[in-house]
């Protein structure tokens, strides 16, 4: 299933109109889009009817509002940007796009990794709406569509209560929340997608439904891992909280040289296999720049997480690491729980382009995978400290994420014990040449992965390079995420590359 036929986005409005899920929504005239009048007077209407602001090409501030996290997607520029001031303008967006045949792309943090969150046509920008308020008394936060992981972390740093997130300061809740959302505290606190308890989208129609597990429970469904950009703009979540603990315990060691990488994966691999869900941890190894040194020699290896407990209980779990000779570095302590969070929190780096893809592990990977894995990333194109290629083995999918069936919720990757990542980072400069080698080195590392791992994909993760990206995303969830958007956007007004198709 490597592509799917995608109805005409414009068909009139009687699909709409005729469903009974729509029926009491405001639906907008679909019947006439504005064909007689000029870009530059529709776009000034658009301009007019918001409160927030709308930037064109050539206006102050539209460069930097319309650049992408991805710095691979820099050159697509957008018709207009709308900058939101609040949902109503999130409405009218919608109903402008309808009258004038134009597709509304969705921006919260800008961070998709397949360059969903911009456009040629009109983006519909949400920074505005970034408020986030804790209702300690019941346990929830609510926020805006546009909110960050920065703006959760002012919110309840040194709170009792957290939402388990990313770890980019600068990745947006919604896009990180429509699509699963893993961090360091998933393993033992769930998918950010798992604490959803409402939403509010603007449709199709231009109409505002409120969602949860009574009310439009389709929807609600489909939000907690369809990611976003197929169903409409989500401009508020509101979220059970989890309580935080009041202490943990970090662990990090460092190797040196593409033996100790073997040994260190497999090492992790193995406490994967029997990890309580207390224990959070990923392991990485990179290539870095030679210096007078071997490709074998120079293989940075890494491997770090927090443990939900003491640091005794820690020591047993982590013995496989121990035993992997010549650690460069060896760090065990206690911490705080927000002094953790603080760590663990990344700033946005200076504007690059990346080209990850990523392939879930229900087993631990064998031996001479891991070592043909590690003999690919010796061989990296780039070396330098701008550019590079590392493989990344998250082990935080598994743990209470599997207490949820796969077809629980849209986010079907229950039964992960890992997610297998190559990671590629070049400048925004670099010759053509030299990125489509990099983006081979990224596919050949997926094809020694591959007959070792189901065939699943983190829909957070996105590639256009995933040709059967669907089956990849959603699995045996995809007929019912057909149909919810077949029932809500039957027009196709919400799409991407790799949005949920309207037919399979």
């Amino acid at each position: 299933m490597s592509s799917f036929p995608r109805r005409s986005l414009f068909k009139g409005g009687a699909a709409l109109a005729a469903s009974p899920l729509l029926a009491g929504l405001p639906v907008f005239n679909r019947s006439s889009f504005a064909q007689s009048t000029q870009p530059a007077d529709a776009l000034e209407d658009l301009r007019a009817r918001l409160k927030g602001t709308l930037m064109l090409p050539g206006d102050s501030g539209y460069d930097p509002a319309r650049q992408p996290a991805n710095g691979r997607y820099r050159d697509l520029l957008p018709l207009a940007v709308a900058r939101c001031e609040d949902e109503d303008d999130a409405q009218t967006c919608v109903a402008w796009c309808v009258e004038n045949g134009v597709r509304p792309t969705v921006r919260g943090g800008g961070h998709s990794y397949a360059g969903f969150s911009t456009t040629a046509e009109l983006l519909v920008d949400l920074r505005r709406l970034n408020h986030v308020s804790i209702n300690r008394s019941d346990g929830t936060a609510t926020c805006g569509g546009g909110a960050l992981n920065r703006d959760f972390l002012i919110a309840y740093e040194n709170s009792p209560l957290f939402l388990p997130g990313g770890t980019c300061l600068g990745v947006g809740i919604g896009g990180l929340t429509l699509g699963g959302g893993i961090g360091y505290n998933a393993h033992w606190a769930g998918l950010t997608s798992d604490h959803l308890k409402s939403s509010r989208m603007v449709t199709a129609t231009g109409g505002l439904v409120e969602f949860d597990a009574n009310q439009y429970e389709d929807l609600y469904w489909a939000c907690q891992g369809a990611a976003g950009g197929s169903f409409g703009i989500n401009t508020s979540f509101t979220f059970d909280l989890v309580e935080a603990s009041e202490t943990v315990t970090y662990f990090r060691f460092d190797w040196s040289g593409s033996d100790a990488a073997m040994e260190a994966f497999a090492a992790f691999h193995t406490i994967l296999e029997t990890a309580p869900d207390a224990l959070n941890a990923v392991a990485m190894a990179e290539a870095l720049p030679l210096d007078g040194q071997t490709p074998e020699d120079a293989i940075h290896t890494m491997s770090r997480g927090q443990y939900i407990g003491p640091i005794d209980e820690l020591e047993d779990l982590i013995q496989p690491l121990r035993a992997v000779a010549g650690p460069d570095s060896v760090v065990v302590e206690e911490k705080s729980f927000w002094a953790m969070q603080r760590q663990i929190a990344s700033e946005e780096p200076v504007q690059h382009c990346f080209g990850d893809i990523s392939r879930y592990a229900n087993e631990a990977v064998p031996d001479d995978v891991i070592a043909e894995m590690v003999e690919v990333l010796i061989d990296s194109p780039v070396r330098t400290d701008d550019a590079n290629c590392s493989i990344w083995s998250l082990g935080w999918v598994g743990g209470v994420v599997g207490n949820k069936g796969r077809t629980d919720t849209a986010y079907v990757h229950r039964d992960a014990l890992t997610l297998l990542r190559p990671t590629t980072v070049w400048p925004n400069d670099t010759e053509k040449a030299v990125e489509d080698e990099i983006n081979a080195w990224t596919a050949q590392v997926v094809s020694v992965i591959e007959p070792h791992t189901p065939n699943e994909s983190y829909q957070n993760f996105p590639n256009r390079a995933i040709e059967d990206y669907a089956e990849q995303y959603y699995a045996e969830n995809l007929p019912r995420l057909v149909e919810i958007k077949q029932r809500w956007d039957p027009d196709n007004l919400f799409q991407n590359p790799q949005s949920v198709p309207v037919e399979l």
